[in-house]
């Protein structure tokens, strides 16, 4: 029985080192899939943290505004005839009042400005869950241009699959340097001092 000779391609020996290119890229893709899905989920989380805060602060703020409502209307009661264990009583209720008061204004504070660092850290993570996106998007287009080279054996498709993929790995690698940390303290910085500043 004569043997059967099985035809190979003329591109069998530029496959290996083509599918290699691929797996490396498909690995680099990966990366920057896992770390945009972290940064979505932080970027959600961080939204929620700063709804939050801004909510709880309208509400200390509420309370303090229905505090100094009432300062104001016993004050006016003190104006009246009363004896002197009832302008004792009031002028001690007056003072608790203006205590709590004191606190509301310290909380405030406090809660507005990590509402303010949750904010833009948000946005941060906002920012690199789009550019680890773009950088995945630019790698799954390199690799489906590699893979034309494995069809067509036109190295022209592997050039513009690696130029595409090195545009993609930068772009992951600018985004990776955005710092979260330094948009937070800049954050706070910036609500610090408007808290400083003098009510008008």
């Amino acid at each position: 029985m004569p043997e059967i000779e099985i035809p190979h391609g003329e591109g069998g020996k530029h496959e290996k080192p083509v599918g290699i290119v691929i797996a490396v890229l498909a690995v680099i893709m990966a990366f920057f899939g896992s770390l945009g899905n972290n940064a979505a989920n932080e970027r959600i989380a961080n939204e929620v943290q700063a709804a939050n805060g801004f909510a709880w602060y309208q509400a200390k703020r509420q309370r303090a505004y229905t505090s100094e409502l009432e300062i104001k209307r016993l004050s006016i009661e003190l104006l009246g005839n009363r004896s002197p264990d009832q302008k004792a009583a009031i002028e001690k209720f007056i003072a608790d009042l203006k205590a709590k008061s004191e606190g509301y204004d310290k909380q405030e504070a406090e809660i507005q400005t990590k509402a303010r660092a949750n904010a833009a850290q948000a946005k941060v993570y906002a920012e690199r869950n789009d550019g680890f996106d773009h950088a995945e998007l630019a790698l799954q287009v390199s690799v489906v241009l590699c893979t034309l080279t494995l069809l067509t054996n036109s190295k022209l498709f592997m050039r513009a699959g690696l130029v595409v993929a090195a545009g993609g790995i930068l772009l992951g690698g600018i985004t990776l340097t955005k710092s979260i940390e330094s948009a937070a303290t800049e954050a706070i910085k910036e609500a610090q001092a408007e808290l400083a500043k003098p009510a008008p």
